[in-house]
């Protein structure tokens, strides 16, 4: 059991310092990519902690290389503009001129609802 603990403590200190060394971002601000590597490191993290057989360095050395790629791939983004649109996506232009893009709105998925929410929280009240 004790060993548990301690396997548990190791793993949570790795993926937090992981985590900080990705950059400070809240969920709703990550790009896909960045989600899909966060979610990939939980994952990986889970699988020493819940299988005392497997060794510590088995969850350590994948989450340290999913580190590396997601520090490649925000540098080259960050020299590379046309890697950068194919990475992170082109964006969507929802308000053009005080109107309504509806194609727009349309093809991200958003109702005029959660829109007009999200500009009230921005501090928008009448647009």
């Amino acid at each position: 059991m004790f060993v548990l603990i301690v396997r548990t403590i190791i793993l949570y200190f790795v993926v937090v310092f992981v985590m900080r060394l990705m950059g400070k971002r809240q969920l709703g601000q990550l790009q896909p990519y960045e989600l899909v590597i966060t979610i990939m490191i939980s994952e990986l993290a889970t699988l020493p902690m819940q299988d005392l057989r497997l060794p510590l360095l088995l969850g350590i050395i994948p989450i340290l290389t999913m580190l590396i790629l997601q520090i490649i791939l925000s540098e080259i983004q960050l020299h590379c503009e046309s890697l950068r649109k194919v990475i992170d996506g082109k964006p969507s232009i929802l308000l053009r001129d005080g109107r309504l893009d509806t194609a727009a709105l349309r093809e991200q998925r958003i109702n005029v609802d959660d829109l007009m929410e999200e500009l009230r929280i921005s501090g928008y009240f009448n647009f």
